[in-house]
Formats: structure tokens, sequence, C-alpha cells
């Protein structure tokens, strides 16, 4: 069985408690609205890991079906607004939600399924102390996301920024959502609060390294593979790793070169001679080096848990992770 099979065979549970939440309900059109991008498919791949984690630490993943869903909710709520917010009319292949519903209905959605996230945690069938530690967990995670966006929208308004303060708002508004999944999948399994930890640590460095190649991605992979129209970023003028490393190792010339095409409004031709700059100046193969370099500290923790199908599973998603579409 391929990767791609046992995650969609893992993810089957979740699809069906997604379903069964996101109904449609009076008035339609908000209901409608908030279950079009989540039921509109996705790699489900935090609500997974949370499933995973758990059977690896040997509880019973059933019982994290509720709280894996929760989280594949907050994640689509973030990815609502954030279509909004950079106006993308994409997502997943399908139009974006604020294309079909119009924004303040958008708007309305996001906020509708972060409300169900919390009623997925309440009804899930595990102890209340441990409800209570995800539902507060999840909460500083959501504020934290948002943390980490208007990092994102700060640094449009910038000409360079840092590589730190890059990983830090890619830290807080990506990586962070898979390092819930791992804490929460661990907690509902019965582990203890400080190996816990130590795995949403893990999860939390590779999900870094997942967004790093997610920015590779956008500057080279087709809009077939992307779901959505490719060099989005650039477009916005956004100063992903790949333009951090560009502006740093690239001649005077190209850039400035690079810094115009950002700034400004920019034509597909524009787009192509970025990437250009940014291959050719070595920043791509720099970023691809970073993604997969978050995976050795991975497999070190992954190596204390006994040899399964859970920890096998857990293995390939973190190789897919940084790696998918390459």
């Amino acid at each position: 069985m391929s990767l791609k099979e046992k995650l969609a065979l893992k993810a089957r549970p979740i699809n069906d408690a997604l379903e069964k939440y996101l109904k449609i309900r009076e008035p339609k059109k908000l209901y409608k609205a908030s279950a079009h991008i989540p039921l509109a498919g996705g790699k489900r791949l935090r609500p997974v890991m949370a499933l995973i984690t758990c059977e690896m630490v040997g509880g019973d993943s059933k019982k994290a079906i509720p709280f894996a869903a929760a989280l594949e909710t907050i994640h689509n709520f973030t990815l609502v607004h954030d279509d909004v917010m950079d106006d993308d009319d994409l997502r997943h292949g399908v139009d974006a939600c604020h294309t079909v519903y119009g924004l303040s209905t958008a708007i309305l959605a996001g906020d509708t399924l972060f409300a169900y996230a919390f009623e997925m945690i309440a009804d899930s069938d595990i102890e209340d102390s441990i409800k209570a530690d995800l539902v507060k967990n999840v909460a500083y995670i959501v504020r934290k996301i948002a943390e980490g966006q208007q990092m994102d929208i700060n640094f449009e308004e910038e000409e360079t920024v840092e590589t730190k303060e890059y990983l830090e708002m890619i830290r807080l508004k990506t990586s962070i959502l898979f390092g819930a999944a791992a804490y929460g999948g661990a907690k509902i399994g019965g582990t203890t609060e400080e190996e816990a930890r130590e795995l949403e640590q893990m999860a939390t460095n590779v999900g870094l390294g997942f967004q790093i190649w997610d920015d590779y991605l956008d500057a080279t992979a087709s809009e077939e593979i992307l779901g959505k129209p490719s060099g989005s970023d650039i477009r916005q003028g956004k100063r992903t790793l790949l333009v951090i490393e560009a502006l740093n190792k690239a001649d005077d010339k190209e850039r400035k070169k690079l810094i115009q095409i950002l700034d400004s409004e920019n034509t597909d031709e524009d787009v192509r001679e970025a990437v250009k700059i940014i291959d050719e100046c070595g920043a791509l193969e720099e970023c691809h080096r970073q993604a997969n370099g978050y995976l050795d500290g991975a497999r070190k923790t992954l190596s204390k848990y006994p040899e399964g199908e859970a920890r096998e599973l857990f293995e390939e998603l973190l190789e897919y992770m940084v790696t998918r579409g390459h």
C-alpha cells in the first residue's frame, strides 16, 4: 500500500467526523460556506498525525478522532481567512470560500469552523482533565497562529527580513499546529506530559521543514500539484525563506531586480524571472537542504519508540512532509 493510500485510510474516520459536524443548517449560506473548503479534500496531515501519535504511545486512536477533526477545522478556519487576506482564488483545487460566498460570509465561515473545533473537543470520550488541557492548548495555539499571521503581514511592508524572524513567523503560523497534533494525540494516548511535550517539539520542528518546503513548491511546482496558482508568494511580495536567502546570496543587480519584482505589480514573466534569480544564486538548493535538515532530529526522537506500524507510518509521514511534490 502506498503512503497516499495509507494516509487516506487513516483519514477516513476524520472525514466521517467532519461530514457529521459540518452538515448544512440554517442559514444555509453560512453552513455551506463553512463546509466548502474542509469537505473539498486536503491531505489531513495534522489530524492523521494526532491519530498516529496516539497509537505510537500505546493509546486507542478512536478516542482521538474528535480532537483530530477539531485540528482540521482549526486548520481550515485559518485557510479561509488566509485566502481572504491574500486574495487567493483557489484552495485545494476549488474556488476559495470568499470567491463563492463573498468576503463577509467567508469571514463568518472561518469563525464558525473555529467554534466547531471546541465543540468537537468537548465531545471527546476522554478524561475531563485531559479535555481541559487540550482546550487550553488549542486556544493558545490559535492565538499564536494569529501572531504569526500578523508577522507575515508586517513582513510584506519590509524590504528585508532576518532568517531568524522568518523562522519564528512560520513556527507560529504553521508549525505549532503540527506540534499541537502530536501533543494532543500523545496525551489522549496516555503518555506523560514530558513525553507529550517532546513529541510536540519534534512535530513543530518538522512543521518548519514542511513550511519551508511549501515555500519551495510555491515557486517551483505546477498549479496542478499546488491546487492554487504557482508563484503566488512572489506575486504578493512575501519575504519567504527562499526570498530571504536569495536577497542574501544574489549580487547587487539581481538583488535590486528581485526587490523590484516583489514590490510592484508583476507579470507571469516577472515571476519566472524572480524564480530564476532565486534558483541561480543557490537559494532554492539552500532551502531544500534546510527543509530536509529538520528530519534528522525527528528520526532521533522516533527511534525511542517501539518499531511497528504506527512508528513506521509516522516516519513515512514526516519524510513526505519535506519531500512531497519533488
